[in-house]
């Protein structure tokens, strides 16, 4: 009896742990394809907390990724990036040999939701960001 009580107690702190580390970033929220090239698109946000404030000068890491149906990694997509609010460090990316890429998100002054958008070939992938 003492060890279901421990076995319980170790998966509610497991699960516990898990929507911690879950709500603290985004998942690749939105994974399109594949495109007219075979490509396909994920987004992610990521961010601690419950968002990033409208101060004007926090930011958030967006991660795009592009490979193909084979799941091979491509390499020189161009990627072009739009963002409902806040502000881009840049607005076209293009993937490494990992088929990734990093731009930043800063916020604004304005509250709501950013809805960072990606596209790649004539496919689009979005992720939301909040700013509070």
């Amino acid at each position: 009896m003492k060890k279901l009580k421990q076995l319980k107690t170790l998966l509610l702190s497991t699960l516990t742990a898990i929507v911690i580390i879950i709500g603290c970033q985004a998942a690749v929220e939105d994974l399109t394809g594949p495109s007219a090239l075979g490509n396909i698109l994920g987004i992610q946000g990521l961010f601690g907390g419950a968002g990033i404030p409208n101060d004007g000068a926090s930011q958030a890491t967006i991660r795009v990724e592009v490979y193909t149906t084979q799941n091979i990694p491509t390499e020189g997509a161009t990627v072009f990036l739009t963002t409902t609010l806040g502000t881009l460090t840049a607005s076209s990316l293009t993937t490494d040999a990992s088929g990734t890429a990093t731009t930043t998100l800063t916020s604004g002054t304005t509250r709501g939701t950013a809805y960072v958008t990606a596209t790649v070939d004539n496919v689009s992938a979005t992720t939301a960001v909040p700013i509070i």
